[in-house]
């Protein structure tokens, strides 16, 4: 509710309270959905690996060339993996394989924006973040552990039923809410956050006022400092104009 939140924006400057958006979305998408608000906002985008504000980078952490690459070599081991439902998410663009599945490709446009094909991702001139890709739901469980396990240097996150995200493997949202709180003169119990799924984890662990919803995850719920309605019912909006 665009509305709802312009009025608790303006709410929060009188009050000196910063606003972040910590999303596994890119953040060309981030600012897409939330343009009418861009220079309000602190974006938090790619599962933690990029915070933006005022246009301003306050924290990146981007794969190297060589770096994914031989990831995408070790991924292509694992029996759970298909390189046609795979996207990497850069700071221009974001790029798929011109073999990509059609229908990972139309998932795939309601969270990224400009999404290139490419005949090979040694082709890819950007600076990387991450990898999203598709598992069926019943192996997404079983094929995170296998790259976590298998697969040096990046950590693999739940996002969604059945995609997760490879990152770094220092790199999350809980890292980079520490890292935009030391920017901004901040101490953890000054910071509340919002999460419900486990990509929401350690963020949760590490703010001073974890909130969650209750369709949460139990591990999060576990969490949560309090339990407010389901998400569905705009019971964060409704929380946070009661700031």
């Amino acid at each position: 509710d665009m509305k709802r939140l312009k009025n608790v924006l303006v709410s929060y400057k009188e009050k000196g309270i910063y606003f972040a958006v910590a999303s596994g979305r890119g953040i060309l998408s981030l600012k897409k959905l939330f343009a009418d608000v861009r220079d309000e906002v602190i974006f938090i985008a790619e599962n933690g690996s990029y915070v933006e504000f005022h246009g301003e980078d306050m924290y990146e952490a981007t794969m190297s060339r060589d770096f994914y690459l031989s990831t995408f070599e070790a991924l292509k081991k694992s029996p759970y993996f298909d390189e046609r439902k795979m996207l990497l998410t850069g700071k221009k663009a974001c790029y798929v394989l011109d073999t990509v599945d059609e229908i990972y490709l139309m998932f795939s446009r309601h969270y990224n924006e400009n999404i290139q094909k490419v005949a090979s991702l040694e082709d890819i001139t950007d600076e990387i973040f991450k990898f999203t890709t598709n598992f069926t739901e019943e192996t997404i469980e079983v094929g995170e552990a296998w790259v976590n396990e298998n697969v040096p240097g990046v950590k693999a996150m739940t996002t969604g039923f059945e995609s997760i995200d490879i990152v770094l493997d220092y790199v999350d949202k809980g890292v980079a809410i520490v890292e935009l709180a030391k920017k901004l003169g901040l101490t953890m119990d000054q910071v509340m956050a919002f999460g419900d799924n486990l990509n929401d984890l350690h963020m949760m662990q590490v703010v001073g006022h974890p909130i969650a919803p209750e369709n949460a995850r139990p591990e999060i719920l576990e969490l949560a400092e309090t339990v407010i309605g389901h998400h569905k019912d705009q019971s964060v909006m409704t929380y946070m104009e009661g700031l």
